[in-house]
């Protein structure tokens, strides 16, 4: 209670503003938040404050309002009063309280709303806890676009196709906000060499708020480049991307040689170490008279005149074996030296192999290979395989003979089975590497073929028959459901396959693996073969074996479970669902059916023990065949249109599964719902609706099946015209043509009696969207207009009718709205001060208000919810008139008690 009377005491003596203060901030009172931030920045008491892109300054999208307050004085917990207001609207504060609050010292709100904070708008805020005086005014304007894209111009590297320049030729971009708040551009190059982008995302600075910027950039290669450059504004917004594409001239000689190319597959081992091949220059600058040439930064080096066509071919003889660059200059008569070509290629010095190279091998067998030197005084030879892993190989050594070769015989075993490749070195005396030899393979596991007979049963044996490609399998083995206890080791015959045995005691999924064994112990990669057991009935028909016919007829079901006592079946299609028929001594059960309609089914059949245990489902399908359908006559001779219709039709052969349509006198077509057909199936009955069908013979067929041809009888029964339901008396509206008012209409009078009834209301002739009750609330858009409505009867077996209402008077407004609470002034009445008016409470409520200001009876100038109180209004008694206005009713208006207005 003490710090309520405090609070008030403060803000009495302070004079503090209200929410409506406008762009002049309301300086805290003692006591009240403090340590004010908008976004994280320090409170900004004047307008337009900090420009904030909510979308780019956290996960939620939102400004974030901070502060603090004394919980010596306020507590812990108390209440935060936050108000933001649009400085144009200062009238107008926006209510966040489900969003703010305080703890311990702290206040926090986050805007979340963009319907709330707007783009281009400029807003204030205060806070106050519980009833502490208010704290300082804050500003901050919200920008959410950053707008259009930025020109981009360049005199050294001009947009378009036309090339400029050169590689390693210095140009300046120059960039140009679109944007008078831009504050800087983010740019990237790209030209496709390496990853494509030369420098990544670079930021440069504008010269000044919306100022240009000017960067210089050095091309990589010639050709095509691009550069994408983005404006950002003050608040930290994106531009749309400006895409600026230019072509850089090509200067560097082009190089070619067909002796020593890029890459390893393609080494023309006729050329080494030393040994000079062909390089062709082609220079692309006018007038070269010589070309320069250098190898890495240690090798060869030379020069070399171009021809008439700037043009030369030189003879060079690497001096390393590797992977090394060439690079070459051209040089014009002027002395003037172009960006260098750098060209990369190969020189292979690795040995030459014969034999078994670039194929697969089937595991247990080998390959062989020759190897011969093409570097000198090699004394060994080393090799390793290669399985694409990142591991350290194992590397072997093999001596040579007198003559520097050697031969090397491979064998694809369990250890070696996922390589992918050989490489092989030679070694000289001093201990020098040549480059490596790859040599390419695949290694064919082998796994076994597999064949199964019988085991499809629970006590049966499963027969299994393996075969393999590797050569001379010595044993196979093989597991049952890979249970190790299952395990059997079988000799291989002398055509090389062995034959297992397997009983099969349980109803499952099951299989066999199984892996060949030659006599160096070396087996082959597992094949195998799988499928499900079953314990379920054998189902049998001598009646409905793949098709069968609508007669009556049997299924058999035999057990194949130990222990079995009843048989459970479904057929699909029918009402025979979980039926159960017990197991006969025998083991058997015959099940009688009579099918009701042709088509597709399918019988689902299991067994089960007196525990209750089931057997596996057996599946068994067939189809039933429609039998020779007639049709002899139908009944009435007669049917009406306009609805749903039973006919009754006479033949033969029917059942529930037939179509029956019907062809119209116009050309159209009708499907038949078929209701019921006779014991006997000489008679079936149908529905059809008939609504809007047109009038006269009609042609009936009936098709026995979804795949045969129907059977017809023409001009079967004729369609007739149903008669239609005359108005007798119109309908009429009840109730005031006023808006806001309730109307009601009645159905008139029909003969016969309407059985249903539609309502459409008109405003002016004119349908009104969703107005179809038998009652409508005037709507505010009907003012001035005459109001009728439709009513449409409807009655089975006869056509529907409408009839229209006489129009009412015009619609007159609505009653004004009144006031049940007046409204009232707020604020201290005193010269210098501000008070304002409240709207009071309204029914029906209003859609807008305005308000006359008077002074001892006089109407003041001031016509918003506020009023600034002055000097000269001292003594005088003070009323505010809130006039409420909702649209097509006439306006309310009603009056504050008086107040004086104190010195």
């Amino acid at each position: 209670m003490h710090r309520r009377v405090y609070s008030l005491i403060v803000a009495s003596a302070l004079g503090l503003a209200s929410a409506g203060a406008g762009a002049v901030p309301a300086f805290a009172a003692e006591g009240g938040p403090a340590g004010l931030t908008t976004a994280g920045q320090a409170c900004a008491t004047t307008s337009p404050g900090p420009y904030l892109s909510p979308e780019r300054l956290n996960d939620a999208r939102a400004v974030v309002l901070d502060g603090t307050y004394d919980t010596s004085v306020w507590g812990a917990e108390p209440t935060a009063d936050f108000q933001v207001w649009d400085t144009a609207h200062p009238d107008q504060p926006q209510d966040w309280s489900e969003r703010a609050g305080a703890l311990d010292g702290k206040l926090h709100l986050q805007l979340e709303d963009p319907e709330r904070q707007l783009d281009g708008v400029t807003y204030a805020w205060k806070v106050r806890v519980d009833a502490s005086p208010w704290s300082d005014t804050c500003y901050f304007t919200v920008d959410r676009s950053g707008g259009s894209a930025p020109a981009v111009t360049s005199d050294d590297y001009p947009s378009g196709d036309d090339p400029h320049g050169e590689v390693g030729t210095a140009g300046s971009f120059t960039f140009t906000a679109a944007a008078d708040d831009t504050v800087s551009y983010q740019y990237s190059f790209w030209d496709g060499v390496d990853s494509g982008s030369t420098t990544g995302n670079q930021t440069v600075p504008a010269s000044g708020l919306g100022g240009p910027a000017t960067i210089s950039w050095k091309p990589r290669t010639s050709g095509q480049t691009s550069l994408s450059v983005y404006a950002i504004d003050r608040a930290g917004n994106y531009s749309d991307r400006q895409y600026y594409a230019f072509s850089v001239r090509e200067t560097r000689p082009s190089v070619f040689s067909a002796a020593y190319q890029n890459y390893e597959s393609s080494a023309d081992l006729d050329y080494n170490v030393g040994v000079p091949g062909r390089f062709e220059f082609s220079s692309n600058v006018a007038d070269t008279s010589s070309f320069t040439w250098r190898i890495d930064e240690d090798g060869p080096s030379g020069t070399a005149d171009a021809d008439a066509d700037g043009r030369a071919d030189v003879m060079i003889a690497p001096a390393k074996p590797g992977h090394q660059t060439l690079h070459v200059r051209a040089i014009t008569r002027d002395g003037v030296p172009h960006p260098e070509q750098a060209y990369e290629f190969y020189v292979d010095n690795g040995p030459r192999v014969t034999g078994d190279v670039n194929r697969g091998v089937i595991i247990g067998s080998s390959l062989r290979f020759h190897l011969a030197p093409r570097t000198s005084d090699v004394t060994s030879y080393v090799w390793w395989n290669s399985t694409g892993s990142s591991s350290e190989p194992d590397k072997k050594t093999i001596p040579v003979g007198a003559d520097g070769t050697a031969d090397l015989t491979w064998t694809a075993d369990n250890t070696n089975d996922d390589t992918i490749g050989i490489r092989v070195q030679a070694r000289s005396a001093d201990g020098t590497l040549s480059q490596s030899r790859w040599l390419s393979m695949s290694v064919f596991g082998a796994a076994p073929w597999i064949t199964r007979t019988g085991g499809d049963v629970v006590g049966s044996t499963a027969t299994i028959k393996a075969s393999t490609e590797m050569a001379n399998p010595t044993e196979y083995e093989a597991v049952l459901n890979r249970d190790a206890t299952t395990k059997q080791v079988v000799p291989a015959a002398a055509d090389g396959t062995a034959t297992f045995r397997f009983p099969v005691t349980k109803a499952q999924y099951t299989s066999v693996s199984v892996i060949a064994r030659n006599a160096a112990g070396v087996h082959t990669h597992e094949g195998g073969t799988s499928w499900s057991v079953s314990n379920g009935p054998v189902v049998t028909s001598a009646d409905f074996g793949s098709s069968g016919h609508i007669r009556p007829g049997t299924f058999t079901f035999k057990s194949q479970q130990a222990g079995a006592t009843k048989f459970i079946y479904s057929i699909s299609g029918t009402d025979l669902y979980n039926v159960e028929v017990p197991v006969g001594s025998d083991g058997t059960a015959v099940v009688p059916w009579t099918p009701t309609t042709s088509g597709y089914f399918s019988l689902y059949a299991s067994s089960k023990t007196a525990d209750g245990v089931r057997s596996t489902e057996t599946y068994y399908s067939f189809y039933i065949e429609a039998d020779p359908v007639t049709v002899t006559a139908v009944s009435p001779a007669t049917v009406m249109t306009g609805g749903v219709r039973t006919i009754t039709i006479t033949g033969s052969g029917f059942n529930t599964g037939n179509y029956v349509n019907l062809y119209l006198s116009d050309g159209g077509y009708e499907s038949a719902t078929i209701t019921g057909v006779s014991a006997d199936r000489t008679t079936l009955t149908a529905t059809v609706d008939l609504t809007g069908a047109a009038t006269g013979p009609v042609t009936v067929g009936v098709q026995p099946d979804g795949f045969n041809g129907s059977v017809r009888l023409d001009n079967a029964f004729t369609i007739v015209a149903a008669p239609a339901l005359k108005p007798v008396t119109k309908p009429a509206i009840t109730g005031q043509a006023a808006v806001g008012s309730q109307l009601k209409a009645s159905t008139g009078t029909w003969n016969p009696k309407g059985t249903a009834f539609t309502y459409r209301w008109a405003a002016g002739g004119t349908p009104i969207d969703g107005a179809t009750g038998a009652t409508y609330r005037v709507q505010a858009a009907d003012l001035g207009k005459r109001l009728s409505v439709e009513v449409t009867a409807t009655r089975s077996g006869y056509t529907a009718a409408t009839a229209r209402s006489t129009a009412t008077a015009a619609v007159a407004k609505g009653p004004a709205p009144v006031a049940t609470v007046l409204p009232k002034i707020t604020g201290k009445p005193a010269a210098g001060s501000a008070v304002q008016a409240t709207t009071g409470t309204w029914k029906p409520a209003a859609d807008a208000y305005s308000y006359e200001w008077r002074a001892n009876g006089k109407l003041l100038s001031t016509t918003s919810a506020s009023l600034d109180l002055t000097a000269a209004m001292a003594g005088q008694r003070l009323t505010v008139t809130v006039v409420a206005a909702r649209a097509g009713h006439t306006t309310g208006r009603a009056t504050s008690t008086p107040v004086t207005i104190q010195k």
